[in-house]
Parts: structure tokens; sequence; C-alpha cells
């Protein structure tokens, strides 16, 4: 038989007091020391834990938020997802963590669940080509932020300076002498690598130079997109990858060609990760201000959750730090 969980009459029972004071002392009001003591002692030796699922159809609040994600292996997303868990954690609430996998299909299945959880709030990075009615029609009246990648003015979102950081690192590889400088991308649909590709043409463009991307649906297809670009008659000088999985599908490349360092081309790349510094030559990066951004996308969520922050949609882009290392060129 399966044995029946413990209520608040069942220690109520135990520590010879009303279900009413076990009830004031699981909220935190104040009860005498001695019932204090019974009811916590009754709670052990019973085992109970509160319902919070009937808890949160009373007060309306479960206490959780959501967080969907492309992928989990991502390092920007998986310290990301850290980040946004330390600032939930802050004011007790947990996380429901769900990856779409850049499936807007997918997508939909996790924003369903999300529903069905009834979180309180959701922090989505949005899979390429997402819309957002529809993401506002499957989470009705819940509040949703997007990090990293902008999808409309309607929704409150937190993300890098994307075309101006693209800028910035188009013109520092400029600096060094290079002029067939070529971006490196997987899925050049999603949002914040179109507004970095249009970053590097502002440049390329005032330069009267040749623009350049090197891409291909997913990494592996651009693993061979690579290696047949860095022994085809048309090497560039130098690359800009948009990601840090793009970057590391550069050095694969490199690698599966057995290039020498002398031979590799100079290199920069969007998101700094903890082995970059220590890659031989070390990489040059754009780092993004991870923890700021999901702090400030935490703390918006939860100002919209209280009702406490103006209705307008608020939309906060951050800038990016260039990173001096070896890679591109840099002593």
């Amino acid at each position: 038989m399966v044995k029946k969980r413990p209520t608040v009459t069942d220690v109520a029972k135990l520590a010879r007091v009303g279900a009413s004071t076990v009830s004031r002392h699981l909220r935190g009001v104040s009860v005498s020391p001695d019932v204090a003591i019974r009811v916590s002692e009754a709670i052990a030796q019973l085992g109970y834990y509160p319902d919070e699922t009937a808890r949160a159809l009373r007060v309306g609040r479960t206490h959780t938020i959501g967080a969907i994600i492309p992928q989990v292996s991502n390092m920007f997303y998986s310290r990301a997802v850290q980040l946004i868990e330390e600032e939930a954690g802050k004011r007790g609430c947990a996380v429901i963590l769900l990856t779409h996998q850049e499936s807007i299909k997918q997508q939909a299945v996790q924003l369903a669940t999300i529903r069905r959880y009834r979180a309180d709030g959701l922090i989505l990075a949005p899979a390429a080509g997402s819309n957002f009615e529809e993401i506002s029609a499957a989470l009705p009246g819940t509040p949703i932020i997007a990090i990293d990648r902008y999808i409309s003015p309607a929704m409150d979102s937190v993300v890098l300076r994307n075309r101006e950081a693209a800028h910035v690192a188009t013109e520092h590889l400029l600096r060094h002498g290079y002029k067939r400088i070529a971006c490196v991308v997987s899925r050049p649909e999603i949002a914040s690598f179109k507004q970095r590709w249009e970053g590097y043409v502002d440049v390329m463009t005032e330069r009267k130079l040749e623009t350049s991307l090197i891409q291909a649906p997913d990494h592996e297809q651009l693993r061979y997109a690579l290696t047949s670009t860095f022994v085809s008659s048309h090497r560039p000088d130098a690359l800009l990858s948009f990601s840090n999985r793009a970057t590391q599908t550069t050095l694969l490349a490199f690698d599966e060609l057995a290039l020498p360092r002398a031979e590799r081309l100079p290199l920069l790349g969007f998101d700094d990760f903890d082995l970059a510094s220590l890659v031989d030559p070390p990489l040059s990066v754009v780092r993004q201000p991870t923890e700021n951004m999901m702090r400030h996308a935490t703390d918006l969520l939860f100002r919209r959750i209280e009702g406490t922050e103006p209705v307008e949609p608020k939309i906060i882009a951050l800038p990016g730090q260039l990173v001096y290392r070896r890679s591109c060129g840099c002593s």
C-alpha cells in the first residue's frame, strides 16, 4: 500500500495544537516558543512538507520561473542559466529549465509546458524565426523577457549591442591590415547574428571592401565549409566568428587540416569562454556582459511579476568588451 502523505491536520494532532496554528508557523507568523518547538518536531517526525501546488492555487503564485534556451551545451547559455538560478534563488524561486534546440515547433511545446506548470514568468532565448504574437498567445498574461536575441519592440529584451560590437571588432581587424575579412556563422538567420553581420557590413562598405560570409545550417557542415575555404584560392586574410560554437568549429577545422600555427588565419570571435586564454594562440574575443545581462533580465522579470514596472516594454542593450589576445595578431 502507498503510504498516505501527512497533512497539516496530522501535524496539528501530533503537536497538540490547532491546524491554524501550524499554518501560522509555516507562514513565519510568530507563535510561542514551546508551540514552535512542538510543531517543528511533529513536522520532522512525520516528514511533512507543504503542498506547493495547493498553495499556488490559493495565492496565485507558484514561485517558479521558466528559462527556455537553445542548448545547455552552449557555454554562453549554460553560464546564463547558472546566473538566472542564482538570482531566482535569492527571491525564493525555482527555475524550470527547458531547451528548444533552435526549433520553433519544440519551442511551442516548451511554452506549453511553462503554461501547464503555471510559472510566474519566463526568460526566453528565442529560436530563430520566433514570432512575438505567437509567443504571447502561448503564455497570455505571463511576463516574458527575451535574452540575447531581440524579437520585437513590444517584448521586454536584454541583449548585447550586437551591431556596435561587430563594428568595433571589424575595425580592429582592419587596423591589423587585413582586407579580406570573412564572417563565420551557423544559422545566420538568428537575430543576434543578423545584427552582427550588419555591423560588419557597415564597416566593410564604408571602406569599399568586399564582404564574405562562411555559413552553414549546422556546425558539422560549417566545419566542411571552413576547411574548403582554407584550401581555396579565395582564402580570406582573417576571420570574425559570430559565436563561441562557431569559434570552436573554426579551431576544429584548423586541426583537421593539421595547419601549423603560422598558417592559421587570424581569428576574432564573439563570446569569451574558460579555455579561450589557453588556446595557442590565445583567442581574441568580444566578451558579452553575461552577468549584467542575466541580472537585468531576472530583475526586470520579477518587477513585472510583482507589478512594479511601468507597462511600456523595456529594451536593455549592453555594450560588449573587446578582449585583446594573440589570435587576431595582437602581441
